[in-house]
């Protein structure tokens, strides 16, 4: 496994000047820590960045840091329970996709005292003190609920009741118990062992502890009744209930939106909540699932189980190396947190955005992060047959191969967790490798992502256009109104994820006469919830439909962020044809493709779009695979929702197949349906409108447009194109 020998985050993606920012840095002994304002896109290439002077920069002390990673449950027995008991019954109901999925994986742990575990998928008893199982029960069934139950009195038993009754009867195992006495009194941690250094971080509570478990509990329970095969099988039919077997400790794990996320009520008298650590999914189907219900806020019994698994990150958890407050004054821009020592360095990118009452630029950028944390640490490399997604050689990163394997690096939200279920949720408080400028995607080999938008403020910057810079964080949490002084707004690249606040914002600001820049591919496509915003972490449910690496289970469709569906935008009737005029046609890593003007773009009146733009077509050049429209595309569709009174300007042609149509707009399998080569439909547009509030709307629908704006030394026709619209949108803009 490679290693990176420093590793660095900071607590939030974009700070105002003055704000305090900490830094997290795990490396072998002191750092330095400096500022730097970014503006080129390379790290060859650093000429127009600037060093900042700051007072905090400095040495620093540092440490190899362990990370806060697995989810699980913590809590505690009843005040009115007994200190001790001879016989107990511990365990829950569970289900996992692969209970196998890790040799050693902990349901229960009764603090000093024994665990229930899985062993190779298999239930067993282990004492408090050795590692060998007492007892072995059988083989769980993967994909199927079971209620799992170890007992201790004269004898110690495993019994494993199916839910399902196709499944048979309750299996059990039998062997001897010493009769030890077993405390009450300590901690009991549900789906890992050995909980230690929890801490309560602002949205939620973070911690350490071993052999996690990869699936979902329901119910999980202690109780001093000896719990029997018959007693099993009643509570798994449901005609017995746990809560009536002098439980001494239960949690409740059903959830509606507007609950605290972190809260495991207890249900035994006397018993004081337990807490969930680390971020594990709530709002999921349970044993009772039936399928009437697909919104877990009008059947919480329907949705009474948590998901763990030992990939859940919710915060990194590391020590805080430096925490200071950042200059004052200083330009809204990226900007980098460089960190170094003599065996390596990193520089983390944030974004310096403008208060409320600071005087703005007339254009503004907006950074798509919540797609930079959807793909954060993509690993789709891993194990994938690249040939047919590309026909271009295909190199991995270093940097990418040091996070495979590696949990502290967190998921992506297109992998999957060891079970095989879906990752919904990630956090920005832990190294992201690929938000980097100058990192090469493996799939393109050219900036993608952050680094695809640095070819944007780099461009900017060599065009003389002063623009002001925010994430889509801001967009999501300030509103229209913070965006009203703007003549330009300017999307990134990839603006694939986006949240309800964030469609509402930049179509309020769109409709009161403000000039939209959509410079992208794949825009506004997933419905994304705010599960956390300190530390920022982003939410998504795939639902079933749209091109996606794994599919929700059914009836998870819910988020637990918002209480609403997600899935696709164009499912909930949002597609993103009626904020920009284009919406996502199709993706491929063959070769990019130019643009073609259209016979309207003849009409005197676009004159001012294409003025100084000589050759047709253009952008038959650029940094992602030698194309302006490539990677991901958008093209115009009237039934979607494009304005009847936009005009195509331009369209590309001659993608090959490896471009294939989104999967949402093949209803039926068909042969030689192909892509590029036969299908009209895979192309990208570029779309102009206006709005009856006076508002402008100039879309290219391509990510790899960015990509061609430095080509030439700026000087070539996309680049020409996109200044032209700019200063275009900031002369018309109403003062």
């Amino acid at each position: 496994m490679t290693s990176l020998p420093v590793r660095v985050y900071t607590d939030f993606l974009s700070y105002e000047q003055g704000q305090i920012i900490q830094v997290q840095v795990s490396a072998e002994g002191p750092v330095d820590i400096s500022l730097t304002r970014l503006i080129n896109a390379s790290v060859q290439d650093t000429s127009l960045d600037s060093e900042i002077p700051w007072i905090n920069a400095g040495t620093y002390d540092a440490s190899i840091q362990e990370t806060c990673v697995g989810s699980f449950l913590l809590g505690e027995p009843s005040a009115d329970a007994p200190a001790q008991s001879s016989t107990i019954s511990f365990g829950a109901f569970v289900w996992s996709g692969n209970f196998a999925s890790a040799s050693t994986q902990t349901l229960v742990a009764l603090g000093d005292g024994p665990t229930l575990q899985l062993v190779d998928g298999r239930p067993a008893i282990v004492s408090a003190t050795s590692s060998a199982p007492v007892v072995i029960g059988p083989r769980l069934e993967d994909h199927h609920w079971h209620l799992v139950v170890a007992s201790l009195g004269d004898d110690a038993t495993i019994t494993v009741a199916p839910v399902d009754g196709l499944r048979g009867a309750a299996g059990y195992v039998t062997a001897p118990w010493p009769g030890t006495t077993i405390q009450l009194t300590g901690a009991v941690t549900v789906g890992a062992r050995n909980a230690r250094r929890i801490t309560q971080c602002e949205n939620g509570v973070i911690g350490l502890a071993e052999d996690h478990f990869n699936g979902k509990v329901e119910d999980p329970f202690v109780t001093t009744a000896v719990i029997g095969q018959a007693e099993a099988e009643a509570i798994a039919r449901g005609e017995v209930q746990i809560g009536d077997l002098q439980v001494v400790a239960g949690w409740d794990l059903s959830f509606r939106h507007g609950s605290d996320p972190v809260v495991a009520a207890a249900v035994a008298v006397g018993q004081p909540d337990g807490m969930l650590v680390n971020g594990p999914a709530r709002g999921v189907t349970g044993r009772r699932f039936s399928g009437r219900h697909l919104d877990f806020n009008y059947a919480p019994s329907e949705y009474a189980a948590a998901h763990f698994h030992a990939t859940d990150l919710l915060d990194a958890g590391w020590e805080t190396a430096l925490s200071a407050p950042l200059p004052d004054p200083l330009p809204s821009g990226v900007y980098g947190i460089v960190v170094s020592n003599a065996l390596g360095s990193d520089t983390v990118p944030i974004t310096v955005v403008p208060k409320e009452t600071d005087p703005r630029n007339k254009v503004l950028v907006v950074l798509p992060t919540f797609t930079y944390l959807a793909y954060a640490n993509e690993a789709l490399f891993n194990g994938l047959d690249t040939s047919a997604m590309t026909d271009k050689e295909v190199t991995v990163e270093r940097e990418d191969e040091a996070h495979v394997g590696d949990p502290s690096f967190g998921l992506s939200q297109y992998d999957t967790h060891p079970d095989g279920s879906g990752v919904i949720t990630s956090s920005a408080r832990r190294q992201i490798v690929n938000m980097r400028r100058g990192y090469r995607m493996w799939l393109v080999d050219a900036g993608r992502g952050f680094s695809s938008d640095m070819y944007l403020i780099e461009w900017l910057a060599r065009r003389g256009i002063d623009a002001d810079v925010v994430t889509d964080y801001e967009i999501h949490n300030r509103g229209p109104g913070y965006l009203a002084s703007y003549a330009a707004i300017i999307s990134g690249s990839h603006p694939e994820y986006t949240s309800e606040e964030m469609l509402d914002t930049l179509t309020e600001y769109r409709d009161n006469g403000g000039g939209l820049l959509y410079l992208g591919g794949n825009g506004w496509y997933w419905v994304t919830g705010v599960f956390s915003t300190a530390p920022l972490v982003v939410e998504i449910r795939r639902g079933h439909a749209g091109i996606r690496c794994w599919e929700s289970l059914p009836g998870e469709v819910t988020l637990m962020s918002t209480g609403r569906p997600g899935g696709l935008w164009r499912h909930r009737g949002r597609a993103p044809q009626k904020l920009c005029g284009v919406g996502f046609a199709a993706q491929g890593w063959g070769s990019s493709a130019p643009y073609y003007r259209s016979e309207a773009a003849a009409a005197p009146e676009w004159e001012w779009v294409f003025d100084g733009v000589e050759v047709d077509p253009i952008g038959d050049y650029g940094e992602v695979m030698g194309g302006a429209a490539g990677d991901e595309i958008d093209r115009a569709d009237r039934a979607l929702g494009t304005p009847p009174h936009a005009v195509v300007l331009a369209s590309s042609r001659g993608h090959s197949n490896f471009y294939q149509r989104v999967i949402e707009e093949i209803p039926m399998n068909l042969p030689e349906h192909g892509g590029g080569e036969q299908d009209p439909e895979v192309h990208a547009d570029i779309v102009y409108f206006r709005t009856p509030g006076g508002g402008e709307v100039f879309s290219t629908g391509s990510i790899a447009w960015s990509g061609a704006l430095l080509h030439n030394k700026t000087e070539n026709g996309v680049s020409r194109m996109t200044e032209n619209v700019i200063r275009a949108f900031m002369a018309r803009r109403r003062t």
